[in-house]
């Protein structure tokens, strides 16, 4: 039994080289592993307004500060003050018994545009060596109240901030960090989204991204190529595809049948009916249409139209709880596909803690274990899902100089991001780009732009005032004159909103021909079955040329793997005959009789590990670190447990950077001395198998195990624990010979393979493959 840790008082206050120094503490918000520098907003602030209050708000009178609004579900009040009463103002609101809890407004230092507001609350990770005590001990320096674990991340805590508490959460979320038992410390914030689409005119033929036969303003192939997918299945009601979005009007005629409208539920209003209320309230109704508008000679079609749909109206915030609500209602009610079509309203936005696990949760629970396939828009504004640009000419510099962009739903493991095509076969202009694009869908083409709480919709820069051909999405719309269009239909809908549900209609496609799949196999099959567009040409915009495919990786970073094709995913679907992923041969060119030929196979009909450009898999080339970390987040998706390692031979722009970090923070691989990670050095065995029982915490094994080994006097002192559980956890495959490791020499791409594989096996999240040289 772990014992009480002694505090001292003088933690919080003193920085001794832990955590935030004492400069920082109000100007850095500690979020995913990451840093942002903050400023405050000098002419509004929130409160929380006490339920059993015994005055008003007499405070906000005198000291003229207006309520401007409330703050999506949280029971925050913004108001708005002169910046030379600020002070005071928020001083009479902390003072007053009418109010629990104050706060500034803030923005990013480098997008002043971007309001992130605080909450009461703080998710705290702490060690594992830390018990329930020291817990509450922690919790009680900081004037916090430990409200409730956080499902699926093991020593992690909701607290909430007392009225005790004379600092806010971002001061006291950094104090924190000053514990050696705190391993992350971060305050909840709630942020705007912004919908992916702002319609445009002109009228354009109906539907083509389904299928056409070429035309004008239109080429053959621009198409998913539904029409001869939906020979095989034009989906099933029960798989249900979750519409996370800002409404969807239940009367419209394209989702009237029995059993389409599965578990609505409106977490803006708090009640069972999502259906449109602002006058904006138009952009789920149209995605709904593209992804699974029923077949009922009314109207449009959907890609699945035989699905049915679970609409879920979100609050239009983007905080710790809504999140974990939108997902963790679609996990519970049973949907099978959660399409998002937005993202947060700011240039930089890491995911929280909650986020990413809430993500991850619903990635690897939902559908019965076997996961739920997530998208995610990838964004309107022709920049990098993650990624720097040096900003000109935005009117009134909103944003300007070196810019870091990051869209963290995108970039999270578990999400396939979507961006967007045009009815040309092109990249759409404003589609955003990058590493973690996963496929792209058919859409419009319009000038790039973005949405900021201070600007509203806005042009990126510099302005694209070229002509951009290509066709629109034609959609169901909102019933009547309130829409985008005067009717219950629009031809003008697009972005990547609606390259999102066409990928997410297909997702439903596939599982409806082979519900057994996993939330990765359906990727997998997504990815490898989508057709190479090509665009030679320069981007209207920023001038870049990324839309050819790498020979490496077989992907190209404004389309990923490529334009979904439905027709060969839901063949794919059906070949694999209830999951098996050995049916129908091998899918590399070397493996045939290669003795890991099934470990190779399974993981890759994972899409847990790919071959290379010419169909071979290089099973006997070896591995280098950077290469073992991608495949550490490819199949584990690591949750961190410790602070991130700045390497210093690990730069901002390395094609593997947030693979480390990961891999780092869960605790599958360190560095070496002076801070370096070393990405291209090669891995040997000893280090592989380390990595695996360090990094999943694995049990069990005796060192009188390792006599198997004829050479087990050459495995270093460090290895001998971790090598005697692998043992013990049968994960160990040696070839050719089963008694001799060879640890010290390194490892290649097909003992990765079945290491990887074998230790899925462990973790019972793979089923067991027969091979003699298992240990």
């Amino acid at each position: 039994m772990t014992q009480p840790i002694a505090l001292s008082a003088n933690t919080l206050q003193n920085y001794q080289g832990i955590g935030v120094p004492e400069a920082s503490l109000a100007v850095i918000l500690q979020r995913g592993g990451d840093e942002l520098l903050l400023s405050k907003v000098p002419n509004r602030f929130t409160v929380r307004p006490s339920a059993t209050a015994s005055t008003s708000n007499n405070w906000a009178a005198t000291n003229q500060a207006k309520l401007n609004r409330r703050v999506g579900q949280s029971n925050l009040e913004e108001y708005l003050v002169a910046p030379e009463n600020l002070d005071a103002a928020m001083q009479a609101a902390r003072a007053s018994d009418a109010v629990v809890f104050a706060s500034h407004v803030y923005c990013p230092a480098n997008n002043p545009s971007t309001f992130f507001y605080l909450t009461d609350r703080i998710t705290i990770q702490f060690g594992e060596q830390v018990n329930e005590e020291s817990r509450k001990s922690i919790a009680n320096a900081a004037n916090l109240t430990i409200i409730r674990p956080v499902e699926g991340i093991p020593n992690t805590f909701v607290c909430e901030v007392t009225k005790q508490a004379t600092e806010n959460p971002i001061k006291i979320a950094n104090r924190l960090t000053r514990y050696p038992e705190v391993l992350v410390a971060e305050p909840n914030i709630i942020l705007e989204t912004q919908q992916h689409y702002t319609p445009r005119d002109p009228l354009y033929p109906k539907q083509w991204y389904l299928n056409n036969k070429g035309g004008d303003g239109v080429v053959s192939g621009a198409q998913i190529y539904a029409e001869p997918a939906w020979d095989m299945t034009r989906g099933v009601r029960s798989i249900v595809i979750a519409i996370a979005d800002d409404s969807v009007d239940l009367t419209h005629p394209d989702f009237q049948g029995q059993g389409k409208i599965v578990s609505p539920i409106d977490f803006k209003d708090g009640d069972t009916s999502p259906m449109p209320v602002a006058e904006s309230d138009n952009h789920g109704t149209s995605c709904a249409g593209v992804a699974a508008a029923e077949e009922n000679g009314k109207g449009t079609v959907g890609v699945a139209p035989g699905c049915a749909v679970m609409p879920i109206r979100t609050t239009g915030f983007l905080d710790d709880e809504s999140i974990e609500k939108i997902f963790n209602w679609a996990i519970d009610k049973g949907a099978a596909v959660i399409s998002c079509s937005w993202g947060p309203g700011a240039v930089y936005y890491p995911l929280s803690l909650r986020q990413s696990a809430a993500i991850t949760k619903a990635a690897t629970q939902g559908r019965g274990g076997r996961g739920c396939v997530i998208l995610f828009a990838a964004g309107n504004a022709n920049r990098p899902v993650n990624g720097t640009v040096d900003e000109k000419g935005w009117p009134n510099n909103v944003v300007g100089g070196k810019t870091n962009w990051l869209a963290g739903f995108a970039v999270h493991p578990d999400v396939i991001a979507v961006s967007a095509s045009t009815s040309l076969n092109k990249k759409a202009a404003y589609s955003n780009w990058g590493t973690s694009i996963s496929v792209c869908a058919p859409s419009n083409n319009a000038p790039p732009g973005t949405w900021l709480p201070e600007t509203g919709f806005i042009a990126t820069a510099p302005e694209v005032s070229e002509y951009l051909p290509g066709l629109g999405v034609f959609t169901a719309d909102r019933v009547g004159v309130a829409g985008y269009d005067s009717g219950d239909y629009t031809d003008s809908f697009g972005g990547t909103s609606s390259a999102t549900p066409v990928v997410a209609g297909v997702a439903g496609l596939v599982l409806s021909a082979n519900p057994r799949l996993t939330a990765r196999e359906v990727r997998g099959i997504l990815e490898q079955t989508a057709d190479k567009i090509v665009d030679a040409d320069a981007d209207p915009q920023l001038g870049n040329r990324l839309g050819n495919y790498d020979a490496n990786t077989r992907r190209s970073d404004w389309f990923g793997y490529g334009k979904v094709n439905a027709l060969k995913a839901v063949q794919a679907a059906v070949r694999k005959a209830g999951g098996n992923p050995n049916i129908g041969g091998s899918r590399f060119s070397d493996i045939s009789g290669h003795w890991a030929e099934k470990f190779i196979e399974a993981l890759a009909a994972a899409n847990i590990i790919s071959g290379f450009p010419d169909g071979s898999f290089g099973p006997d080339n070896s591995l280098n670190r950077a290469q073992y970390a991608a495949l550490l987040v490819s199949a584990f998706s690591p949750i961190p447990k410790a602070a991130a390692t700045n390497f210093i031979d690990v730069s901002a722009s390395f094609w593997a950077r947030s693979a480390i970090e990961r891999a780092n923070r869960a605790g599958f691989l360190s560095g070496f001395p002076g801070l370096k990670f070393g990405p291209n050095q090669n891995l040997t065995k000893t280090e592989a198998i380390v990595s695996l029982v360090n990094g999943l915490q694995l049990k069990g094994g005796n060192p009188d195990i390792l006599k198997v080994y004829s050479d087990r006097n050459q495995i270093p002192n460090f290895a001998l624990s971790a090598a005697a559980t692998a043992t013990a956890l049968k994960i160990v495959v040696n070839y050719p010979a089963r008694d001799r490791l060879s640890g010290q020499r390194d490892i290649t791409r097909a003992e990765i393979s079945a290491l990887i594989y074998q230790t899925l096996v462990a973790i019972n999240r793979a089923k067991a493959i027969d091979s003699p040289y298992i240990v």
